[in-house]
């Protein structure tokens, strides 16, 4: 298959080649992190995956803010001005930091024995890919998307096999997130970390060292460079905390006013979105790159025409979703779920109008990042998680799932507009 891939390269621009290999490796692992949801809901029943669900909910926003999108900014840090050991020096000390945090929410949401270990092994699986996110930074930052994808399709692969052959054994959520912990801990070990080291003793020359030695320089020589990008990065840490809130905002309503079951449901109908969600993600990490040197060389007509085309792109894409479940959503759920799913064909629509919208709003937050426009980004989203939250809870007590899916609908609207405005001003003063 690699050399396969490598002759289809042969053909192909680098960025369409990479876009390619962002298609693949998002597209594999978004649908094995799906099949992981289909291991629970086939294994075990809606409150399984209900609990799967809230402890997501807790866990990803302390993750998203703590991560400090670092991904992002290396990615368009067109000038190199930090070392991989930088970034993952950053994120050792972010992770200890959301370590803690985790625990408080935990503490204080007193939480049974279940819930509480499931939680905890679902963050340590986090810690574990945040890990391996900086390096899939660094292999974005030097356009080598085909490393990125490897990992992501062993990754993707081997968690559906270990999530569905420890819960099969133990008919246990928190044992089987422990399994899976440990298939992710040996990737980065083995593949990631590696295939960083190798790239970074080529791009970056044999003078630091290994990786390790490197990152050792940074803790004892480079501590205000580590600071440094933790201020550059923190306004986008907020960003993407208040970006996953905004996502999990209806699950929390959703388990207050209607409980653990009906969150079970309505998690495994919005993942069912997984397609466009993975289209999205890897148009905009193949193009951030050259996004972000259109805007550092003041290529402005060249960063507008790239923003305007993939605009265009999720929205046709999109659409070409919203009518494939129009005609057929409830045959859909009832073969990939069980027919207790298929009965909120309605719901599935309406979540796959809101996917649209919030990958448009997305093309927004992919300009904003390339044009290094992190604190205005801020104050948009947060008006944004105030809208979901307000239309979450005052909706879903009356529409019940469908509320949720309402608030869902609601909020990207706004996230286009103000982002829209921010990329449009950035232009302008470039």
């Amino acid at each position: 298959m690699n050399n396969l891939f490598e002759k289809i390269q042969s053909f192909l621009t680098p960025t369409k080649a990479n876009f390619l290999w962002m298609m693949l490796g998002n597209g594999i692992y978004a649908l094995c992190q799906w099949g992981m949801l289909i291991v629970l809901a086939k294994l075990g029943s809606p409150e399984i995956v209900g609990q799967f669900a809230l402890a997501t909910a807790i866990i990803t926003p302390v993750i998203m803010i703590t991560n400090m999108q670092l991904r992002g900014v290396q990615s368009t840090d067109a000038r190199k001005e930090y070392y991989l050991s930088d970034y993952v020096g950053v994120r050792v000390m972010s992770t200890i930091a959301a370590f803690f945090v985790i625990l408080l929410i935990i503490y204080f949401s007193h939480f049974g024995r279940v819930a509480f270990l499931a939680t905890v092994m679902l963050a340590l699986c986090k810690f574990i890919e945040s890990f391996s996110d900086v390096f899939y930074g660094f292999f974005q930052q030097h356009e080598k998307m085909a490393f990125m994808a490897k990992s992501m399709i062993i990754r993707g692969i081997v968690s559906v096999v270990a999530l569905g052959f420890f819960f099969h054994l133990s008919s246990s959520l928190p044992w089987a997130l422990a399994g899976l912990s440990g298939v992710w801990l040996l990737v980065l070990i083995f593949y990631d970390w590696q295939m960083g080291r190798h790239l970074m003793l080529v791009v970056e020359g044999d003078s630091r060292g290994t990786l390790f030695t490197s990152l050792v320089t940074s803790f004892r020589k480079r501590r205000g460079i580590l600071v440094r990008i933790i201020v550059l990065a923190f306004p986008l840490g907020v960003v993407m905390g208040i970006l996953s809130l905004n996502t999990h905002i209806p699950r929390y309503a959703i388990e207050r006013y209607l409980g653990t079951r009906d969150l079970g449901i309505f998690a495994a109908l919005a993942y069912t979105t997984v397609a466009l969600t993975m289209f999205i993600q890897a148009l905009g990490q193949a193009v951030s790159p050259k996004l972000a040197r259109c805007f550092a060389d003041r290529n402005n007509m060249a960063f507008k025409a790239i923003v305007i085309k993939m605009i265009l792109i999720n929205l046709a894409i999109g659409l070409l979703g919203v009518l494939v479940v129009f005609i057929g959503g409830e045959k859909i759920l009832s073969l990939i779920y069980t027919q207790e799913y298929a009965d909120y064909s309605k719901l599935f629509l309406m979540l796959m109008i809101a996917s649209t919208l919030s990958g448009i709003g997305s093309v927004f937050g992919y300009g904003m990042t390339a044009a290094r426009q992190f604190s205005w980004q801020v104050p948009l989203y947060s008006v944004v998680l105030v809208a979901t939250t307000v239309s979450s809870f005052l909706l879903i007590p009356y529409f019940k799932l469908y509320g949720a899916a309402l608030a869902l609908i609601f909020s990207p609207l706004i996230s286009i507009m103000g982002g829209a405005l921010i990329v449009r001003r950035a232009v302008r003063n470039n």
